[in-house]
């Protein structure tokens, strides 16, 4: 009895599967980081952000305020170095900063983005777009959410940072990630999360929006690439 005819497309999908897994492989091998320092590493966050500049000081408030109180306590562990801080003016404005440093950005090591987060904590996330900021006279690709749950209302403003140049989405960040490790450049992460609790989602981000450019403009020239990007090239 013969054998029963082969299909012709099988070796073809074969070879085909091969080729992609393959690819894969060397895309994953090229862009895995290698276990060296960051430049940046052995800064601290707290050197780098004032805790007082222009009309801003720090809150009698304790730090606690600026993590929701269902957000997991071990989120941000994986990070090197994690900075939180109360910020109050004069007119009764309590702004919360949050910021997360990754000297290693991995597939085991990813920035927290708080529509993700906030909504694995319980939090209703809405209004999720694109906020453009001019920051230190530097364009800032940030985003905008409300997040909210029956006992906190916070709207947030965030931007994240590869290396010097922000990356305005998840899919941006992750290609720049792959060109990098395509490069053997070595490139860490830092996520910058502005907050406030307010049940007017339109008043707080306009007030982020002033407190990030008060900020971004007080951190030290030497760092502020870091913070806020490169400055647009001169014509």
């Amino acid at each position: 009895m013969s054998a029963p005819p082969r299909e012709p497309w099988l070796p073809r999908r074969a070879a085909l599967m091969g080729l992609a897994m393959g690819a894969t492989a060397l895309v994953s091998l090229l862009t895995r980081p290698q276990l060296r320092p960051s430049a940046h590493q052995s800064q601290a966050l707290e050197d780098i952000f004032p805790p007082r500049f222009g009309a801003w000081y720090p809150a009698p408030e304790h730090g606690g305020l600026v993590r929701p109180a269902s957000e997991q306590a071990d989120a941000y562990r994986v990070y090197d170095q994690v900075l939180e801080r109360v910020y109050a003016n004069a007119e009764g404005d309590r702004i919360m900063l949050s910021v997360a440093y990754g000297s290693q950005q991995s597939e085991a090591l990813k920035l927290h983005r708080p529509e993700v987060c906030y909504a694995g904590s319980g939090f209703q996330v809405s209004q999720l777009q694109a906020a453009p900021l001019v920051l230190a006279g530097r364009p800032v690709a940030a985003t905008r959410l409300w997040a909210r749950h029956p006992q906190r209302s916070e709207p947030i403003t965030y931007w994240t940072m590869l290396g010097h140049e922000v990356q305005g989405d998840a899919q941006a960040f992750r290609w720049r990630q792959v060109l990098a490790g395509l490069r053997g450049q070595w490139l860490d992460g830092m996520l910058l999360r502005v907050s406030s609790i307010d049940a007017q989602p339109e008043r707080a981000w306009a007030l982020h929006a002033r407190f990030a450019d008060a900020l971004a403009r007080a951190v030290p020239e030497a760092h502020r690439a870091r913070v806020v990007g490169q400055p647009a090239p001169q014509p």
